[in-house]
């Protein structure tokens, strides 16, 4: 048997084996690493299903800036509300504290419904594929929860309020022109801006600021400037939000005060937060309660009425300045009464450049003067030479000054506009029917001043003082009482003065025709004379033998009387 040996190609049998060899390891290797990622996947595949399977946020999960880490959203929804919750509202006012309430007190309370709600999407949204679960693990996630709020309307109205300031309300003072007497000159003293307004724009501000700043709307707004600027186009600000009682704000951007600023205050100037509270934004790691500082602005203050732009002062002060230095002064005997130029410059407008008398002003003010300086028909005290006091009715006053107000208002109006200092007396009624004077002179209110005739129809006794000293005094006989002829009492002014006179009345057989050489009437045909056929003055002559009505004098005391007495002198007699 023979066997036959296979030549063999030197090199070629060792070269196989190293590949079969190889080719063996890496199949091992690979059977390895599969096995390793089969196991590995399946622990992965369990891990990541516990983290979809917990109940509440994932490790590194962020709202608002703080963790919530593990926490479920009814959790994170106690701490948001808390810290809203937490928060008070300071309104000064020319830097001082005014009004410092909680914003709970203010009627603000947030949605805790919808905030739950939005935090649950928030979690379930973090947990809804493996991605989301491993950029959680690799970086974490942050969300941003808006703060929606409802505000009941009543609560706030009564909250906020003028009488709810510590600070009483200060009025305005009116721009005006002020008369300086010693340099005969008027300058303009600008209005002052007192701190009145009214409740509801105090509230409708109020609630706009704070709703602003809780809502991050105005922070929006801020950028929505700048972008403005950049592009130069315009949009529009904030949504309205209605008017029901209970008003829902859903925020457009986080309210930054509520987690992360224990102190947010508005900057006076920019209406914005100030920077280190913007600082305080970022970082978002305070917890302690926050404060909305707000300044009332003058915005809301009511305005004067008369300010320096809203009316011609400066024509009106040049046009004062051409009067200014000029008065009326009315003469009363020694007493006077002036009116100033502080007291002119008030009934003057201007018209066209020109100065204007106020005619109601200035018919008031004469009104006045003749109420207060007419003596005739008015109630009259008579001090008696016996001391005792008479008062006459205003019928029984037919003596003194009567101010005539329409000549007396167009004499004042000239010499307002005369630019001139003025001393007269009141335009009076001066004379009566027989051109002769209603009175005789004055001194302040008193009109008789120490002039007059003084009869007592009970004393039938006659006196005549001029300048206060006694002249004459005489027994009379007035108007018999029996005969109802009666002289009539009250103080009449001397009509006129007439020597020799002829006296006439009567009728029938009581007609009378008597010569007498002193004849002084002063009422409906009364008057003093001589009575040269009587011999018996006084005593109860009246009784009986009286006269027709006049005063019976006796020849001497009548001559005497004529020759002192002048026509305005008062005749009083009671």
């Amino acid at each position: 048997m023979s066997i036959k040996m296979r030549e063999q190609t030197p090199g070629t049998g060792g070269k196989n084996g190293v590949l079969r060899a190889l080719k063996i390891l890496i199949g091992c290797i690979l059977i390895t690493l599969l096995a390793l990622a089969a196991a590995v996947g399946g622990s992965g595949f369990l891990f990541m299903r516990s983290k979809q399977d917990s109940v509440g946020f994932l490790e590194k999960t962020r709202v608002n800036g703080r963790s919530v880490a593990g926490k479920t959203p009814a959790e994170v929804t106690d701490s948001l509300v808390k810290t809203f919750l937490n928060g008070e509202v300071v309104l000064m006012e020319e830097g001082k504290e005014v009004l410092s309430l909680p914003i709970a007190d203010l009627g603000y309370q947030p949605d805790r419904e919808t905030i739950e709600a939005s935090l649950t999407r928030d979690m379930e949204k973090e947990k809804s594929d493996f991605r989301s679960v491993v950029t959680e693990m690799m970086y974490g996630n942050s969300f941003t929860q808006n703060i929606p709020f409802t505000v009941d309307e009543t609560v706030f109205k009564n909250a906020v309020g003028k009488n709810a300031l510590s600070e009483p309300r200060k009025e305005n003072k009116n721009a005006k022109i002020l008369y300086y007497e010693e340099e005969e000159k008027c300058r303009i003293v600008p209005e002052v801006q007192g701190t009145r307004f009214h409740d509801r724009d105090l509230r409708n501000w109020m609630r706009g600021e704070i709703d602003a700043l809780l809502t991050g709307e105005e922070q929006a707004e801020e950028k929505e400037d700048k972008q403005d600027k950049a592009d130069n186009k315009g949009k529009e600000g904030k949504e309205d939000t209605g008017d029901s009682k209970d008003k829902t704000v859903e925020p457009a951007a986080v309210p930054a005060l509520i987690e992360a600023l224990p102190r947010a205050e508005k900057d006076d100037k920019k209406g914005s937060l100030k920077s280190a509270d913007k600082n305080a934004q970022k970082t978002a790691k305070k917890t302690g309660p926050y404060r909305i500082t707000l300044t009332i602005p003058a915005s809301i203050y009511i305005p004067p009425d008369k300010t320096v732009e809203n009316a011609d002062f400066k024509t009106k002060c040049k046009v004062l300045n051409q009067l200014a230095g000029e008065s009326v002064t009315y003469l009363f005997g020694g007493e006077s009464e002036t009116v100033d130029f502080k007291t002119i410059m008030n009934w003057i407008r201007v018209k066209d450049g020109e100065a204007v008398v106020r005619e109601d002003e200035v018919r008031a003010y004469v009104e006045d003067l003749a109420q207060r300086y007419s003596t005739r028909y008015r109630d009259r005290v008579f001090y008696t030479t016996w001391g005792g006091a008479v008062t006459f009715t205003p019928g029984m006053n037919e003596y003194g000054y009567t101010i005539l107000e329409d000549a007396e208002f167009e004499q004042l109006k000239a010499d307002i506009l005369s630019g001139q200092k003025v001393q007269r007396e009141p335009v009076y009624m001066y004379y009566n029917d027989w051109g002769c004077p209603l009175f005789l002179s004055r001194n302040g209110m008193d009109d008789l001043n120490g002039t007059y005739v003084e009869v007592s129809i009970y004393s039938q006794h006659m006196w005549y003082y001029r300048n206060w000293q006694l002249i004459v005094e005489s027994d009379v006989v007035t108007g018999d009482v029996t005969k109802n002829l009666g002289t009539a009492s009250g103080v009449f002014p001397l009509a006129f003065k007439e020597s020799p006179s002829i006296l006439r009345g009567g009728t029938g057989k009581d007609k009378y025709e008597t010569e007498v050489k002193y004849w002084m009437p002063f009422y409906e045909g009364q008057g003093l004379h001589d009575a040269w056929w009587k011999t018996v003055f006084g005593g109860d002559e009246y009784k009986g033998d009286g006269s027709h009505g006049c005063v019976n004098l006796p020849p001497d005391v009548a001559e005497t009387l004529y020759n002192n007495i002048v026509p305005g002198t008062a005749i009083v007699i009671y």
